[in-house]
């Protein structure tokens, strides 16, 4: 958790603090930290205080107290005339109530100098974790202080990801890392291209300092701190094993609004910037000194870089022509073993790669398994970048937005999207990637459903859809097997591209693969079907005898899929079952149960 002041586009705010004792908050401007934090909190006791006060905050809809460490930082600044009895603040955390404390720890001030900032930092100790997350944490001044006391960046940090500054929650960290994704955009979409020009992702304002990054307006909602900027961003990318896919803005808003073309050269100059700071030496480039000096000397590793987002919805197509077309010029000669990505095909000339969009209806997904079998090769490659089932209902097919919207992935809508995984796999000569959308849902605030992760301040909930996503991308081969069905029976042989078989039997899709560091075969099944099926599968030339695993995600017999779904109140409706799966001489027969993702493997 943490905890910042700052000002709000129509103004300046004070929410989610609140005082405690006879003290009063206010926010000032005068003398401000930083030119990028040009607010802060004043905390004011006129006379000696008879008793203890001070200010609360609540948090994020709640703040779970756990046995750990928590790191408590601010930045304080007493007025002439001000003192704290004793010299010492008391912080830590407390039921809303007040009446129980959980940890404290003090902060001595008695140094402080007097209208100066001075920053502290202390390691908050919880012995044990607090029975609910109705909880506040607090800063505390002893009976008979006075004055005026301003404070800013006040921050409680638990422990994070990796152990990171600035870093990620640690159970969401390690839903991304259990997912073993292969990449990640930086910094997302909507949010890259911001609400305005101005209030867009400004990379080099996220940079440093917490105290020198302004923040801006929420796409969404709220605030962006940027406390999580791009270095904290492209670390946490490789914390967890993942290719950054770093997008860049082209010089177009959310307001419709796009940079003319006479006025583009700045913002292809921003990006250039961006890539250098990321990507070159330390040693002889202005931003990759920079880079180091902001204690990341090695450069990070840039394949892909996708250029503006979703540049396919009108009106942004009229102007993406001469915007892909001025920036791809200018980068694709200064990085040319950077991947660049466009965002749509229209108005452009043929593009390295794709970033297709699809947001649907189950049925959808389905029907299109062999989307990108019919493309004619060569093509641009592909990256499905955002797709998501957001309604159950097939009938809804032609305008999925008019369907009644899913609140939580289904089991139905994670059988569906499987099947389109599956056409992935098939043709990954031409995807390079794909990523459900979106990710992160805090259900306390919510603008958009349904999501892969859904949390609020005491849980993660893992959905239907990152189960399924969850055991395709942990199981993954390097070579495409010829697979074949017929009469409920597999064959699967090594094979050359465009010799990948059928993969389809009924309602029952399927690929194979081998991964060849350990002889494995992978075989992934969807199955849509409203009854079981078992079939025999022969791995072609095999001789060998051997046990395998399993990994099964279904609503179960008799139940509909599309009332199965993972929420915050029944986190583990659905899960992942296991089974053993035995061969003799390279043959093993299995039952894939009505609307399921099975995924095997067996050494072969």
């Amino acid at each position: 958790m943490t905890f910042d002041l700052f000002i709000l586009e129509k103004g300046r705010s004070l929410d989610g603090w609140a005082t405690f004792g006879l003290a009063t908050m206010s926010l000032a401007n005068t003398q401000p930290l930083s030119a990028a934090l040009p607010a802060q909190m004043k905390l004011t006791m006129s006379t000696s205080s008879s008793s203890a006060f001070g200010f609360t905050n609540n948090g994020f809809y709640g703040i779970k107290v756990q046995p750990q460490n928590y790191t408590v930082s601010f930045y304080y600044r007493p007025s002439s005339g001000a003192s704290v009895a004793g010299g010492k603040l008391t912080v830590g955390f407390r039921d809303t109530s007040g009446q129980t404390t959980f940890a404290n720890a003090t902060v001595d001030v008695s140094n402080a100098p007097i209208a100066s900032w001075s920053n502290y930092s202390v390691l908050l100790r919880v012995p044990s974790a607090a029975p609910t997350t109705q909880n506040t944490f607090f800063v505390e001044f002893p009976q008979g202080s006075q004055g005026d006391f301003e404070f800013n960046l006040i921050s409680c940090f638990p422990l994070t990801f990796k152990d990171r500054p600035n870093g990620a929650r640690l159970d969401i960290a390690q839903a991304f890392a259990d997912l073993k994704p292969g990449y990640v955009r930086v910094p997302g979409g909507n949010d890259l291209e911001g609400p305005t020009i101005a209030g867009r992702f400004i990379w080099n304002t996220t940079i440093g300092p917490l105290q020198n990054r302004p923040g801006r307006p929420g796409t969404w909602t709220g605030y962006n701190t940027e406390g999580f900027g791009l270095i904290e961003f492209m670390t946490f990318v490789e914390d967890i094993g993942a290719t950054a896919l770093l997008a860049v803005y082209a010089g177009y808003s959310l307001n419709h609004q796009a940079v003319p073309r006479d006025q583009l050269q700045p913002y292809i100059d921003e990006v250039i910037n961006e890539i250098d700071f990321l990507t070159a030496s330390a040693d002889d480039n202005p931003m990759g000194a920079l880079r180091k000096s902001l204690g990341r000397a090695q450069p990070f590793d840039l394949k892909y870089v996708e250029i503006g987002n979703e540049d396919f919805i009108n009106p942004a197509p009229s102007t993406y022509s001469y915007r892909w077309t001025d920036f791809y010029n200018a980068l694709s000669q200064r990085y040319p073993n950077i991947t660049f990505i466009a965002t749509t095909t229209q108005n452009i000339p043929s593009p390295p790669a794709v970033d297709d969009h699809d947001y649907q209806v189950p049925l959808y997904f389905i029907n299109n398994f062999r989307r990108y079998e019919h493309i004619p090769r060569p093509t641009p490659k592909v990256v499905a970048g955002e797709f998501a089932v957001i309604s159950d209902d097939d009938s809804a097919i032609k305008n999925p937005w008019a369907g009644k919207r899913l609140d939580f992935p289904s089991i139905k809508s994670a059988v569906a999207e499987s099947v389109y995984r599956i056409g992935f796999e098939r043709n990954s000569d031409v995807i390079i990637g794909g990523c459900y959308a979106p990710v992160l849902q805090n259900i306390d605030n919510t603008q958009w459903t349904p999501n892969l992760l859904v949390f609020n301040a005491n849980l993660t909930v893992r959905s239907t859809s990152y189960l399924a996503q969850q055991i395709f991308g942990t199981n993954l081969g390097n070579i495409i097997l010829y697979s074949t069905a017929t009469n409920s029976s597999m064959t699967h042989e090594s094979v050359q591209r465009g010799e990948e078989g059928d993969g389809k039997l009924g309602n029952l899709y399927f690929i194979a693969t081998k991964r060849t560091n350990d002889s494995t075969l992978i075989l992934k099944l969807a199955s849509v079907d409203p009854n079981d099926t078992t079939v025999r599968v022969q791995v072609k030339d095999s001789q060998t005898s051997a046990e395998g695993q399993a990994y099964i995600l279904s609503a179960g017999a008799g139940v509909d899929p599309s009332t199965v779904k993972n929420t915050i109140d029944n986190s583990t409706a659905a899960s992942i079952t296991t089974q053993v799966v035995s061969s003799t001489d390279g043959t093993f027969s299995i039952t894939i149960p009505s609307w399921s993702v099975v995924v095997v493997t067996l050494g072969l």
